[in-house]
């Protein structure tokens, strides 16, 4: 994580340079840039993010049961967005935007000691939908705030088992009492709401970079397996806010 955050910073640090050259270009060609109505064109790129993800109350349940707890500095997700400007209202833009990750955390006992038993807990997290925002041109710099609505969920993988090697004919045994492995997945799906406010730079007409904060909100009921409805389930309380990085390649005109 530490690496792809330094690369994003010296990213944002190189590139604008790079294009530097382009700059008198970019200022005496005022016929690719559309004077009196705003912002027009569209593109798409990546979107690297990180997720403070709370994950306080998940582990305090997790404890009770004995299962490794996750790490609580947040989770890195990676997807991708698009976005076009409306020529309706000047300045709005609609789009698209879906990114996803994971988090685990492992604990096994050292060969030889098969009493015990190997034990995993793994949370990913994937969410997309629709991208709407505002953006305000002062210069070559942007300020957008609107934010995303759509879907998501939330899968929750517990998994446990002797610390031995694993047999086809020990899978599934005809008495489930003898049983001593087993993994479950509890499935979360929700709506979700992400308000946000990003600051941008437009380095050249095909390229802009940006950083977004916002909060990612959404909850849900647990599904079991993909099979059961899961009850008395506690509040993991996942909400929280998030930092993301975006490079969009595309076609950028706009007022000068």
């Amino acid at each position: 994580m530490q690496r792809i955050i330094t690369a994003l910073l010296l990213l944002l640090l190189i590139v604008p340079s790079v294009f530097a050259q382009d700059d008198e270009d970019f200022e005496i060609r005022p016929n690719r840039r559309q004077r009196g109505g705003g912002i027009v064109g569209g593109g798409g790129g990546v979107t690297p993010t990180w997720h403070f993800l709370n994950t306080s109350d998940l582990n305090a349940a997790l404890a009770v049961k004995g299962f490794p707890q996750l790490k609580e500095d947040g989770m890195f997700l990676f997807g991708g967005h698009g976005y076009a400007y409306i020529m309706i209202v000047p300045n709005l833009r609609v789009g698209g935007m879906g990114y996803g990750g994971s988090v685990e955390s492992r604990a096994w006992t050292e060969t030889g000691q098969e009493t015990a038993p190997y034990r995993s807990t793994k949370l990913a997290v994937g969410a997309g939908g629709v991208t709407v925002e505002y953006v305000i041109p002062i210069g070559r710099f942007h300020i957008a705030f609107g934010g995303m609505f759509g879907g998501g969920s939330y899968t929750l993988t517990l998994t446990e088992g002797d610390n031995t090697a694993k047999t086809w004919d020990g899978l599934f045994p005809a008495s489930p009492l003898s049983a001593v492995d087993s993994r479950h997945e509890l499935t979360s799906t929700f709506f979700t709401w992400q308000p946000s406010l990003s600051l941008e730079y437009e380095v050249h007409p095909f390229i802009v970079l940006g950083v977004t904060g916002g909060y990612f909100g959404g909850s849900g009921s647990w599904e079991l397996d993909e099979s059961f409805d899961m009850t008395a389930m506690p509040d993991f309380h996942f909400e929280s806010p998030f930092l993301r990085v975006g490079l969009t390649f595309g076609l950028f005109l706009g007022e000068n």
